[in-house]
């Protein structure tokens, strides 16, 4: 037997800093939708669950599952809370495992800031940027927030768009000229983040029976699964044979 992880693509259900933002549904869709979302995952029969979120809040979030264990949930803000808190408790999962590494990101060039630079000194690159992948996505995230969140999370999933998703850091990599390579020290902080990240989905792997269910913006989801597929410790199990 060989351990199994499950990367579940998602768009975040909260406040997000993502380029791509997806309307939030109100309460009670909220609520309908994402119970259909954890049915369908819960079938994966996961023994442990990880999530986008800080090792640094660990203790912190660990403390709002298990008031929502014992009825007293906190307000559900995003995806961690609406998702994965029910399907820890319907998978009798303990601890909800945070995952995430955000480091020294304000240390360098903002995202933004390299768009700016892109509008002003690379104008056929911007243009080719925004509408060969930023225009597109937008307009999937949006046809994303007419959908129940099942529907939206198999299209995050969907090979297509996780592939047009990674290249479009691939073409972020050539923004600047000659032995400028402006857009580089964002890009290898991004490599550095899902680097960590498939570390400590990998240090989650503790015995062949494991079966780790990862929550994560769409965005990461090439390059953890490439990271997890090359390593050889685990098989990795498409998300659409259990959303769909």
């Amino acid at each position: 037997m060989i351990p199994e992880v499950m990367i579940v693509g998602v768009y975040h259900l909260g406040d997000t800093s993502d380029l791509i933002n997806v309307e939030r549904k109100n309460d009670i869709d909220l609520e309908l939708e994402a119970k259909e979302v954890v049915d369908a995952l819960s079938r994966f029969n996961p023994t442990k669950l990880a999530v986008e979120a800080d090792r640094e809040v660990q203790s912190k979030l660990n403390e709002s599952y298990r008031k929502y264990l014992l009825n007293d949930p906190t307000p559900m803000k995003n995806e961690i809370e609406t998702i994965g808190f029910p399907l820890a408790k319907e998978s009798g999962i303990s601890e909800v495992s945070c995952i995430d590494w955000r480091g020294d990101d304000n240390e360098i060039a903002t995202i933004g800031d390299i768009f700016q630079y892109a509008k002003e000194y690379e104008p056929e690159r911007y243009k080719k940027i925004m509408t060969t992948y930023m225009e597109p996505m937008q307009r999937e995230a949006e046809e994303w927030s007419k959908l129940p969140i099942l529907e939206g999370y198999k299209r995050v999933n969907e090979a297509e768009t996780v592939k047009k998703m990674h290249q479009f850091y691939m073409e972020f990599a050539m923004i600047g000229k000659e032995k400028d390579y402006y857009a580089m020290d964002w890009l290898t902080w991004w490599y550095k983040r899902n680097l960590i990240l498939y570390t400590n989905v990998r240090r989650l792997i503790s015995t062949p029976q494991d079966r780790v269910l990862l929550l994560i913006g769409g965005g990461h989801v090439h390059l953890i699964k490439q990271f997890l597929e090359e390593s050889g410790v685990c098989t990795v199990v498409d998300a659409n044979k259990y959303l769909n």
